[in-house]
């Protein structure tokens, strides 16, 4: 069966989605051999990421993600190619395609939060996403939370949702070498961790107000390292305490989660919550926020606060700080759950889907059918074999 996947979030930056994407995609391409891929990619270099145990061949566009061009320009870039499946680990997909495709919802933060979010977003779950959802033969997506998120406000059946969480590389579990502290080679300052981006729902300001109140209340003697936000302007008791990285490869970003005290995580809602998973591999304790996926992804090794009070998520990290046997017992608990969520569990769960479409496929067009629906390709997946 040949499977067009569409890698074009793959670029100089390695946010959430691309990693989820590299990750997912360089399994793929390593371990099966029973399908063909075309891989639509944006960037000549992106290739030179993956070894591959199967025929590939590689689609270079400059079409980009999520505008309209991507609905009038990307089916006309690929006329004339044979491909049985399209998958998206992205939020959009043509949607002349979208019948013969999986789509990857990561979370539905725009719609749980609109009044963060602008015009521009909702007309696109409105228009694209919503449609693409209701034709594809799967909807893709990294949590239980997500999923019935998924449910809920799009209105799609339980049955054709497929979860597929991040995974982590060996290299998240081996810790950083490096002595010292990034800002001081020589050092051994203490600090809290956020790692994260300025979106309202990651919740950094309530981190910063909570993480004044454990300096003035409880002489906290470390620092706070923002990783993902650009410098901003503390003043007041906190000048010169707020440290600001706008960008770190993954071994400086290991090192810190390996050295910190703490990672603060209490978003107001995750998907999924790459970071924190990050930080339970390098055996760095959490405090996350006790809704959305975070306590799904976290289990045992999270400690749960409202991340709507201040106070609650400032008792978190001081306790944290200050229980040694309770941070002894959440590394450990960390490190174990990390383990659990792996590129090979994600990739068995998509070959999978792979197999029902094509069975699927097979069904209906002996039937005498021309193209399987998304929801009749899912429905005859349940009887047909592969």
């Amino acid at each position: 069966m040949q499977i067009l996947f569409d890698a074009r979030v793959l670029g100089a930056g390695m946010h959430g989605i691309a990693r989820y994407c590299q990750g997912l995609l360089g399994r793929l391409l390593a371990d099966d051999g029973e399908n063909e891929y075309l891989v639509l990619i944006g960037r000549d270099e992106v290739r030179q990421r993956f070894k591959t145990a199967g025929p590939v061949r590689w689609i270079r566009t400059s079409i980009p993600l999520y505008g309209p061009a991507e609905q009038i320009l990307l089916p006309l870039r690929l006329a004339g190619l044979t491909f049985d499946l399209y998958h998206s680990p992205t939020f959009t997909i043509p949607l002349s395609f979208a019948a013969k495709g999986i789509i990857t919802l990561h979370d539905l933060i725009p719609l749980l939060f609109p009044e963060d979010y602008g015009i521009r977003h909702r007309l696109f779950f409105r228009l694209i996403v919503t449609p693409a959802c209701a034709r594809a033969f799967k909807v893709a997506t990294v949590s239980q939370a997500s999923a019935k998120d998924i449910v809920s406000l799009l209105k799609v059946s339980e049955e054709r949702i497929v979860i597929t969480p991040n995974g982590l590389d060996p290299l998240w579990t081996k810790g950083g070498e490096e002595k010292g502290v990034l800002w001081d080679e020589d050092g051994e300052g203490r600090f809290i961790l956020f790692v994260g981006n300025p979106k309202p729902h990651k919740n950094f300001r309530r981190v910063l107000a909570a993480f004044e109140k454990l300096k003035e209340e409880d002489g906290y003697p470390g620092k706070l390292v923002v990783v993902g936000l650009s410098g901003q302007d503390v003043g007041g008791a906190l000048k010169g305490e707020v440290l600001f990285f706008p960008r770190l490869d993954d071994a400086a970003l290991i090192r810190l989660y390996t050295q910190a005290d703490l990672l603060a995580s209490p978003s107001l809602y995750e998907g999924f919550g790459l970071p924190v998973l990050e930080a339970m591999a390098c055996g760095c304790p959490v405090v996350i926020g006790d809704r959305g996926a975070l306590p799904e992804v976290a289990g045992a090794a999270g400690f749960q606060v409202n991340p709507l009070d201040i106070r609650a998520i400032k008792e978190g990290m001081r306790e944290l700080i200050e229980n040694q046997t309770l941070r002894a017992a959440l590394r450990e608990e960390g490190k174990k759950g990390a383990a659990r969520f792996t590129w090979d569990r994600s990739t068995q769960v998509v070959r999978e889907s792979y197999r029902q479409w094509n069975g699927a496929k097979k069904g209906i067009r002996a039937g005498g059918s021309s193209r399987p629906r998304g929801d009749e390709a899912g429905e005859r997946s349940k009887t047909s074999g592969p």
